[in-house]
């Protein structure tokens, strides 16, 4: 995308987001219930020129990039479905001829396409040919300077209301394998042999025609074969996949903002906000990440496969899963047609159908996982776009983690020995001071950065990460919101590693005034490094409500750490039961106001991207396993269950990641930021908990026994799970800050 029509992609999207809030939402109800063609909603996209939204400038289109277009469809989306319909499937069939015709094509089709003259269409699933593309029986016969087309075409859309279809064929059905006899035309309406057998009624997706095409030897022009050359087509329509599968990533995103919009809506009715409103909210949030993340990579022209099926899979079980939830927040009265939430419930499957069903799609995405990724290791998200000196800082830490940390971590859980060794050689690397500035010792890093080195940690030791995390926490809590006497005295060695810290978070401590100090009283259950901290960072509830963080040296009077809590996982970490009995504290240890939010939040992005690491770890021994464990006669990773199970587990870990990216960046530009960094470590965990399970169900017996680590990541991913705050306490506090920021 050019410089200049970069600088117009916010002005189309805002454009249609207007159209929509103005147009779309009014007219959609109506529209929906009679299953009538939206002819002005049409006319009206044609002329914001979205029917040529992917076509270069050169042809008369916008030139927009993917990530853009996927914007734009989501706009769409939140206002009715059925209009992204419109011109996804015309958008893939320009895709087709601009990426494979023939300059002589693209210079008469492309026009046409881009002003919405032609609007087109996929003529590929037949009624004996879903998902398996290869099975087509349509056939083209060579006659002259045009070919005959002869068999029947199902779930055509704009069949009735379009003029111009790709449509894939076989040219010579004795070829084997059957896809290198496929070819792909540029089918035009108006010759005989072609007829529109019937509109198909569909559970939702109204209002856009879905049709059967019947053709019985219809002449399509010879110059009409894609790229001129035969045996080509499968090629060109699956390549036009990956845009559509971020399409329909995107419009899964639309319809799950829609639901969530409605949930938010319904949800101010009630006495108070349900939690399901944060699961709902974490949802959408991760469906946009994982789309546009796939869409960002189809932009830099990488080989994005993998990624867009993941954004497809992830994205629309996400909308299924929201209008489902949002239905429950709305009650009974959601079943009422003359509502929102029902018609998102009917949309929603299709986005799990379309392009490739999500069983099919996970099939794919486990093939390509065995194929690009097979059994090396490392997170499936790029780290390309760190600047150098990072980057290589993050690849020193995975490879420190796999030389010193991995070949030992077992041992050392299982005779809970204390990890002081291994922390000292990762204090060596000097990333304990990594999120302190670099006059008192540190490197300075983003917080995005600082989550991907505990990742690389976690991979080798979650109990490690958690260590690492909780001084990350407490070094930028420190950096932040003392005085610059306490913070010279106390960074230097705390991001050298001699000076440990425990922040003690979403616990029972209260603080009330007395004079002008302050006086803490309560306790904290198995807190992470109690054991062997010198400084506490304690979060406390104030009188008058809202909370304030305060700096307590370990050795201060009523402070009491208890012995160090035997648990199932975590082995080693040195967590341990706090007490505080009338602690006074002065004005040089309160942390400045602000300095509780931070402290917390990036005790959850730490926690989150622990959970993440964890989660990698588990997946990588359960890919290795698949591969070399053979049952029945061969690798179980041939085997269809285990294939779903990979699929899901690197899926969900690549959202869960996203999150935490994102809950980082989001801290970094505004430290009162906190919702996204609580929104990632719930979802993290709860990913961690999932997929160390089916990483054991994937090992059999073999899972279940200390021989392999999948027993101890599933242990470790206990504390992971449930964090400092109840898991419902910490939904209804997010659901409660949707319903805040959310306009009425």
């Amino acid at each position: 995308m050019s410089p200049r029509t970069a600088s117009r992609a916010p002005a189309i999207v805002a454009s249609v987001r207007e159209f929509v809030e103005r147009d779309v939402m009014a007219a959609a109800p109506a529209l929906e219930h009679a299953d009538r063609y939206p002819h002005e909603l049409v006319d009206r996209m044609k002329r914001l020129g979205l029917f040529g939204a992917l076509v270069p400038t050169d042809y008369g289109g916008l030139g927009l990039d993917v990530t853009t277009y996927a914007q734009i469809i989501e706009e769409l989306c939140r206002g009715f479905m059925s209009l992204a319909g419109v011109i996804n499937s015309h958008t893939m069939a320009a895709l087709i001829v601009l990426n494979h015709g023939t300059d002589e094509q693209r210079l008469r089709l492309l026009p046409r396409f881009a002003s919405g003259q032609a609007r087109g269409g996929l003529c590929l699933t037949e009624p004996h040919a879903g998902s398996d593309v290869q099975a087509i029986r349509t056939v083209a016969r060579r006659e002259g300077d045009r070919y005959l087309l002869s068999g029947s075409k199902m779930f055509v859309t704009n069949g009735r209301e379009g003029n111009t279809f790709a449509l894939l064929a076989l040219t010579d059905p004795a070829e084997s394998p059957r896809h290198r006899g496929m070819s792909c035309f540029i089918v035009e309406k108006g010759a005989p042999g072609l007829e529109v057998v019937k509109s198909i009624a569909k559970l939702g997706y109204k209002g856009v025609d879905t049709a059967e095409l019947v053709f019985d030897g219809f002449p399509c022009p010879a110059a009409n074969l894609v790229g001129g050359m035969e045996g080509r087509g499968f090629k060109h329509v699956m390549s036009g996949l990956e845009a559509g599968r971020i399409n329909i990533a995107a419009r899964a995103v639309g319809v799950a903002q829609a639901g969530l919009d409605e949930a938010v809506r319904a949800a101010r009715a009630l006495p108070e906000a349900p939690a399901a409103l944060a699961d709902i909210a974490t949802r959408v949030e991760s469906a946009r990440l994982v789309t546009y993340w796939a869409a960002a990579m189809k932009d830099r022209g990488d080989r994005c496969d993998l990624e867009a099926g993941m954004a497809k899979l992830h994205a629309s079980e996400a909308a299924q899963a929201v209008a489902v939830e949002a239905m429950k927040i709305e009650g009974v009265r959601a079943q009422l047609a003359s509502g929102l939430v029902e018609r998102l419930y009917r949309d929603a499957p299709l986005m799990i159908i379309g392009e490739g069903t999500n069983e099919i799609q996970r099939l794919i995405i486990c093939r390509n996982l065995l194929e690009r990724y097979g059994e090396r290791t490392g997170p499936l998200t790029s780290r390309d776009e760190l600047p150098a000196e990072q980057k290589q800082l993050v690849l020193a830490v995975r490879q420190a983690v796999e030389k010193d940390v991995v070949p030992v971590a077992a041992e050392q859980d299982q005779g809970r020995r204390d990890p002081d060794s291994l922390v000292a050689q990762l204090a060596e690397l000097g990333i304990f001071g990594a999120l302190a500035d670099v006059e008192h010792g540190g490197l300075g890093l983003p917080l995005a950065t600082a989550a991907m080195i505990v990742e690389e940690v976690a991979r080798g030791s979650a109990a490690l990460a958690i260590w690492l995390s909780a001084q990350l926490a407490a070094t930028l809590a420190v950096a932040r919101s003392l005085s610059r006497e306490t913070r010279e005295r106390l960074l230097p060695p705390m991001t050298r590693g001699e000076r440990w810290t425990a922040p003690v978070v979403g616990a029972s401590i209260g603080a009330r005034r007395a004079g002008a100090d302050w006086v803490l009283t309560g306790s904290a259950p198995v807190v992470p490094n109690a054991g062997r901290a010198k400084l506490f960072l304690v979060n406390a509830a104030l009188e008058n409500g809202g909370a304030r963080c305060f700096a307590v040296e370990a050795g201060r009077a009523g402070l009491t750490v208890g012995l160090p809590s035997d648990t199932v996982g975590l082995r080693g970490l040195g967590a341990a039961d706090v007490v505080l009995v009338g602690v006074r504290l002065g004005a040089a240890a309160t942390l400045r106001e602000g300095g509780e939010i931070l402290l917390e939040a990036v005790t959850n992005v730490g926690a989150a991207a622990t959970a993440v690491g964890l989660a990698q770890a588990a997946f990588e021994a359960a890919l290795r396993y698949s591969q070399q464990r053979s049952t029945f006669g061969k690798p179980i990773c041939q085997h269809q269950a285990v294939q779903l199970k990979l699929a899901d587990m690197a899926t969900a870990i690549t959202a869960a990641r996203l999150l935490t990216g994102r809950a980082a960046e989001r801290l970094d530009a505004n430290a009162r930021d906190d919702t996204g960094a609580a929104m990632a470590r719930l979802a993290a965990g709860e990913t961690a908990y999932m997929v160390t399970l089916e990483a054991m169900r994937i090992h059999g017996g073999y899972g279940y026994t200390s021989e392999f680590p999948v027993e101890r990541y599933y242990r470790d991913a206990a504390g992971l799970l449930l964090g400092p705050r109840d898991q419902a306490g910490e939904r209804r506090r997010i659901a409660a800050r949707r319903l805040e920021t959310s306009a009425p």
